[in-house]
């Protein structure tokens, strides 16, 4: 009875989905291949050259700072020809048509950044200007193709984080032998503590949970910046929602529910709260973030987005700034925003703006789907990965909002990525009710 209750539903499950039930039935089969490895070889660079862990400054150097995608497109030629060559997986590609909301809202800003960018620098010949934020925008459309055209997109997945989380680990080490020195992981934050929640949602038990939660506090804590402990609070909170809405999920009496939900309101009003008290206590010794200069700085955007709101300056100014409020510690007066939103507020205007903050729109609907139905994902043993890839992105787009990430070549690689490798196997509501009708 056992067996033929199991075989039936092993048969629902490929008629009602038969291009998951295929990738998990053919997985023990199918391995990664020659162009998988070029393009894990490649993550690798990229995210090398993001966490730059040896404080090389290699996102920064003119000569060498496109490297990574040198390093990659090997791996995109060698799976664009065997597209072409074998035709095979054009069906596939047709019946995969989630996502494709968000995909289009990623190109359409893209080229929006993009174009006005090209205009800057061949018209205006403004050489600092967003040409890198526009065109590593396309970085998540072509990750997510790269992944589904692969033989096992689960495995690919799996390899790309942990290339995530080794150059975590070069980082965190790099800073506990020069703790007290400048921030090793600087700016870098969503990266290596994203990372890290990794083992936390590969963890099956209580204490392994506990290690895992003490690991990303002890990285925090080296880290000595306050981007750092923020996205170490976030990704306690990110822990405690995904564990309290599966949680009350499974309660199915609707009094016991809200008696749940009460419980927890006022313990993570109790958690803010003493985090509050401890910041109060501790703030005199925390880094000061330099509010005088960002302050400045966000004005100046804050005063463009003003004189141009509805599509401000068509992404055809600098990136950067001439700083006269005071000296600062650098060869140079001209200086970056330090907030991606800002700058897209400034450059872009409204249209700008909404375009970019509907991408994380879309993602937190789909991510709320993922947190109720995880059942309903590819296969069970890739929902830690995908939670690891929303967290990346999470806490990137905290990252964001106090240092220019989207506009250098690594770190833009690394976040859009991410968003890329996401939507190449995560499934979503639209998916699932069009497998329905």
């Amino acid at each position: 009875m056992n067996r033929y209750v199991n075989q039936k539903l092993v048969t629902d499950k490929a008629e009602a989905d038969p291009i998951s039930f295929e990738i998990i039935a053919n997985e023990k089969t199918r391995h990664l291949t020659m162009t998988d490895y070029f393009f894990l070889f490649g993550i690798c660079m990229v995210v090398f050259w993001a966490v730059d862990p040896f404080e090389w400054r290699l996102g920064y150097r003119a000569m060498i700072k496109h490297f990574p995608i040198v390093a990659i497109s090997p791996a995109f030629i060698l799976a664009l020809a065997g597209s072409v060559l074998f035709r095979k997986n054009r069906d596939h590609d047709k019946k995969h048509q989630d996502n494709y909301s968000l995909m289009i809202t990623l190109s359409v800003f893209a080229v929006f950044v993009t174009i006005g960018s090209l205009y800057a620098k061949f018209v205006k010949g403004i050489d600092n200007g967003f040409l890198t934020m526009g065109l590593y925008t396309l970085t998540a459309p072509l990750t997510a193709w790269f992944v589904r055209k692969s033989e096992n997109p689960v495995s690919l997945i799996k390899g790309i984080l942990w290339v995530y989380f080794f150059w975590a680990l070069v980082a965190i080490a790099m800073q506990v032998v020069h703790i007290g020195q400048a921030g090793y992981f600087h700016e870098r934050e969503h990266l290596v503590i994203g990372a890290l929640v990794m083992i936390y949602f590969l963890a099956k038990t209580n204490i392994t949970h506990f290690f895992a939660m003490g690991f990303i506090a002890a990285a925090a804590l080296v880290a000595q910046k306050n981007t750092a402990y923020l996205i170490m609070l976030l990704g306690i909170f990110y822990f405690f929602l995904v564990w309290g809405l599966q949680h009350g999920k499974k309660i199915k009496d609707k009094f016991l529910r809200w008696a749940f939900w009460v419980r927890a309101i006022l313990i993570g009003g109790f958690l803010a709260t003493l985090v509050a008290v401890i910041y109060s206590l501790v703030k005199s010794s925390l880094p000061t973030g330099n509010p005088e200069y960002r302050l400045h700085t966000y004005e100046i955007a804050w005063n463009k987005f003003l004189s141009s709101p509805i599509w401000g300056t068509g992404f055809t100014g600098a990136a950067t700034e001439k700083f006269d409020l005071f000296t600062v510690g650098s060869s140079t007066q001209t200086l970056p925003t330090h907030s991606d939103p800002l700058d897209i507020l400034a450059q872009g205007g409204l249209i700008g703006f909404l375009l970019w903050i509907a991408i994380f729109i879309i993602l937190s609907r789909q991510w709320v789907f993922l947190v109720m139905q995880p059942d309903k994902q590819l296969k069970p043993e890739v929902v830690p990965y995908l939670h690891t890839l929303y967290f990346l992105i999470f806490s990137g787009f905290i990252v964001c909002m106090f240092n220019p990430i989207l506009n250098n070549p690594g770190l833009a690689w690394t976040f859009w990525g991410s968003v890329g490798a996401l939507l190449a196997v995560l499934k979503t509501p639209g998916s699932v009710m069009a497998l329905k009708a």
